[in-house]
C-alpha cells in the first residue's frame, strides 16, 4: 500500500437516527443501529446513510486532539465533516489541547486557533480543556464559567451552512472560506495537488505530506493536524447554496 493510500488505522463508531427530535427516537424503524467506520470507508458510507435518511448521528467517544497519535481523532473529524456536508446533525464532544481559564489570555487564544479551523463542522455538544468543560450554558449572572462554554456558545452562534466547503470543476478546485472575520476564496489548480488531495480528504501520516504542501495549507486552516496525521477540513458542498441563506 503507497502511503497516500494508507488511511488512519482507529474506526469511528456511529450510532445513527433517521430523526433529529429525541422524542421520535422510540418509535420503529426510526433508530437505523450502530457502525463502525474506517478512514477509508468514511465518505462513501456517510453518502449511503443520507441516502437512506439518516438526519442525526452520535459519536459516543470524545474527539481527542490531545492524543500524540491523532488516528482516532482523525477518523473521526472526517465523518463529522461528512455528516457536516449532507446536513446530518451530529452529537459529538471534542477535547482540545491547553489549560482552559477565563484568566490567561494566552491559552484562550490558544483555543480560538484550535477551535476557529473546525468552526465550520456541525456545533460539538460538549468541549473539554484540562478538566475543565463546557457545554454552551451559563451561570445565573449570564457569564460564561470558563473559556470552554464560550467556544461552545461561540460555535453554535457563528455556524452555518457551506461555512468552509469546496466545488470542483474541470482541473481546478475552489474553496470558500467563511470561518474567519473576512470570506475568503481560493482556487487549486488540482493536477499537481489531486491526488494528494484526495487522500487528505480521508487522512494521512504528516510524514507522506511534502513540507511545501503543509507549509500552503496548513496556516489557512485546509488542512489540519491532530497528533501525527493531517486531514483536509473543507466540506465538499453538495447543493449551492442562495447568497441570501448565508452570511
Amino acid at each position: 500500500m503507497s502511503p497516500l493510500a494508507a488511511p488512519p488505522l482507529a474506526p469511528v463508531t456511529l450510532a445513527l437516527w433517521k430523526e433529529r427530535d429525541p422524542v421520535a427516537w422510540d418509535i420503529p424503524g426510526v433508530y437505523v443501529g450502530t457502525v463502525d467506520l474506517m478512514g477509508s470507508q468514511v465518505e462513501g458510507a456517510v453518502t449511503e446513510l443520507a441516502s437512506q435518511g439518516v438526519q442525526f448521528a452520535r459519536l459516543p467517544r470524545v474527539i481527542d486532539l490531545t492524543d500524540r497519535h491523532g488516528d482516532a481523532a482523525v477518523t473521526a473529524l472526517v465523518a463529522v465533516r461528512e455528516l457536516t456536508a449532507f446536513g446530518i446533525a451530529v452529537d459529538w464532544t471534542l477535547r482540545l489541547p491547553g489549560r482552559g481559564t477565563d484568566a490567561d489570555p494566552g491559552a484562550r487564544a490558544d483555543a480560538m486557533a484550535e477551535w476557529q479551523p473546525l468552526s465550520h463542522l456541525h456545533p460539538p455538544t460538549a468541549v473539554f480543556r484540562d478538566g475543565h468543560e463546557g457545554s454552551g450554558s451559563s451561570d445565573n449572572s449570564g457569564r460564561f464559567g470558563n473559556s470552554a462554554q464560550d467556544i461552545v456558545v461561540r460555535w453554535r452562534d457563528s455556524f452555518h451552512a457551506a461555512k468552509c466547503g469546496y466545488r470542483r470543476g474541470p482541473g481546478f478546485l475552489e474553496v470558500r472560506d467563511r470561518r474567519g472575520d473576512s470570506f475568503k476564496r481560493l482556487v487549486i489548480r488540482t493536477s499537481e495537488h489531486d491526488q494528494l488531495i484526495q487522500a487528505l480528504l480521508r487522512g494521512l501520516p504528516e510524514t507522506g505530506v511534502p513540507p511545501s504542501v503543509v507549509a500552503r495549507y496548513l496556516p489557512p486552516g485546509l488542512i489540519h493536524r491532530a497528533g501525527r496525521f493531517l486531514w483536509w477540513t473543507p466540506y465538499r458542498i453538495r447543493r449551492w447554496p442562495l447568497s441570501t441563506t448565508i452570511p
